[in-house]
């Protein structure tokens, strides 16, 4: 008798493992190639480039991300060329350009 239901729970906890399902990123960033590039960031605190990078890290649409200790921040990424051109036009207080 124990067999059965012993069998029964592995079953049901493979199939609960079988959901593999990853988020789903826009089609279009997927598509795009991955630039290297180096921005500056902003003199203001809490740094909204910064911020901005972090949250596009975080949905994948920017890669590889290295924030170098300076002031303002450095920012290391691989990018679609157009969320490096978005995070350049970005306005700044304080940059070094």
């Amino acid at each position: 008798m124990m067999k059965p239901v012993f069998i029964a729970i592995l079953m049901l906890l493979a199939a609960c493992g079988l959901d593999n399902k990853q988020p789903t990123k826009p089609a279009a960033v997927d598509q795009e190639p991955l630039e290297s590039a180096l921005i500056v960031g902003s003199a203001e605190s809490p740094d909204p480039v910064l911020d901005k990078v972090m949250a596009l890290e975080k949905s994948g649409v920017v890669k590889d991300v290295v924030v170098q200790e300076s002031f303002p921040v450095q920012i290391r990424l691989r990018a679609p060329r157009r969320v490096i051109d978005e995070l350049n036009r970005m306005p700044r207080t304080g940059q070094l350009r």
